[in-house]
């Protein structure tokens, strides 16, 4: 996945906990930075900066330690009534793990403590890899489509009913 593909099933996946437990306590900002958050570390890192170092585009943002720590600091945080966006921004990171099918790439999940050395992936141009996909594999593209459609729906809904800037200055959906 991409971009909206990771973007509209999380912000799906909040709106509809937020629907069952009748609670709007959710900070949408930190819901879409945590979404993308761990290819916004790791694409930069893996696939351009230290590309020879690691061979891989998926690190550290990758790992089931990254989404921890996030939610201990999260929990820390909400038992000190200092609010749940850092929280959120681990699930959300967490959800990303699970869209990616991290647990295919025990190597890079389980990173430290499966050994130190990041799993190589042979990924050569790994932005003409991605729009290959994104035009050839349905899989890809289809969940990209549908993440789209997401979005959108919660920005024409935002922008019809006048709350963009509450959106803005608050997160709210």
């Amino acid at each position: 996945m991409v971009f909206f593909g990771h973007l509209g099933p999380t912000t799906a996946a909040f709106k509809l906990y937020e629907k069952i437990h009748k609670k709007e306590t959710i900070d949408y900002r930190f819901v879409l930075v945590g979404a993308i958050l761990p290819d916004l570390i790791d694409k930069p890192i893996g696939a351009f900066l230290f590309r020879n170092t690691f061979h891989n585009s998926r690190i550290f943002g990758h790992t089931l330690l990254f989404s921890l720590i996030l939610l201990s600091i999260g929990i820390g945080r909400i038992k000190r009534n200092k609010g749940n966006r850092i929280f959120t921004l681990g699930v959300s990171t967490s959800i990303h793990l699970i869209l990616d099918s991290m647990q295919l790439y025990k190597g890079i999940l389980f990173w430290p403590f499966l050994g130190f050395k990041f799993p190589e992936r042979p990924e050569g141009n790994w932005s003409q890899g991605t729009l290959q996909r994104l035009l050839t594999d349905p899989s890809y593209y289809l969940t990209e489509i549908v993440g789209f459609i997401i979005i959108m729906y919660f920005f024409i809904k935002l922008i019809k009913n006048k709350r963009l800037n509450e959106f803005i200055r608050n997160g709210k959906l």
